[in-house]
């Protein structure tokens, strides 16, 4: 598993404190970041992987353990590109509200890469052995070529649907089902959440994922 510095540990630590005592969240993870000397990437992960406590658990009450004859609602680039990562060789996170996050900051253009069509792969046989009865695929249409990629999803699995959105976070909070993501802010404004690359990841990648859960959460998460 990936090493994680003890002065990350402590300022994830601060960080939560911080956070629950009410300080701005940006305000406690720029004092954070100086004061333990934070590289980028350690500041990403606790921006992704440190929320409050009351609302971690906001989120993990909402996860879902089956889909199965549900509606399913997939943030399309959030979902396929925290795979893409963990094909790269990348680990990823598993976070204080039981959400499996990756760190990367920037999208992947060419979707006809094989990394991408694997993720796509392993998306729509993960979910077809689930049997959720209807699945819509929300692509953001500002990245450059969603429109394409959209058509790459389309022709690997037909039975999905796939959206184009102008905003697609409003597109995926507005949708009646259960949402597959790993934004908070989606997430936070969901009614049921079922983390789908999370289960993906752990079903088959499991030495990919670290458990940052058991350094800031009081109760780590299950069934990880």
């Amino acid at each position: 598993m990936t090493f994680i510095r003890e002065d990350v540990i402590k300022a994830a630590e601060d960080y939560k404190y911080l956070l629950n005592r009410g300080y701005n969240q940006k305000g406690a993870l720029d004092f954070v970041t100086s004061r333990y000397m934070l590289t980028p990437t350690e500041r990403a992960l606790l921006l992704r992987c440190v929320h409050r406590d009351d609302e971690a658990l906001t989120i993990r009450q909402k996860l879902v353990k089956s889909i199965e004859g549900k509606k399913l609602i997939i943030d399309g680039y959030n979902t396929l590109l925290t795979l893409v990562s963990v094909f790269e060789g990348r680990y990823v996170y598993l976070c204080d509200d039981c959400i499996v996050r990756d760190l990367r900051s920037s999208y992947i253009k060419d979707f006809s890469s094989p990394l991408i069509i694997k993720a796509i792969n392993e998306l729509t046989s993960f979910i077809k052995m689930l049997r959720p009865e209807h699945v819509v695929v929300v692509l953001d249409k500002n990245v450059s070529w969603s429109a394409r990629h959209a058509e790459v999803i389309r022709n690997i699995v037909p039975e999905f649907e796939v959206k184009l959105a102008k905003k697609a976070d409003i597109e995926v909070i507005a949708s009646l089902g259960i949402i597959s993501s790993s934004d908070f802010v989606i997430l936070s404004r969901a009614k049921y959440v079922f983390d789908v690359a999370g289960k993906i990841i752990a079903n088959k990648f499991r030495d990919r994922i670290v458990r940052f859960d058991k350094i800031v959460c009081k109760e780590s998460c299950s069934p990880y």
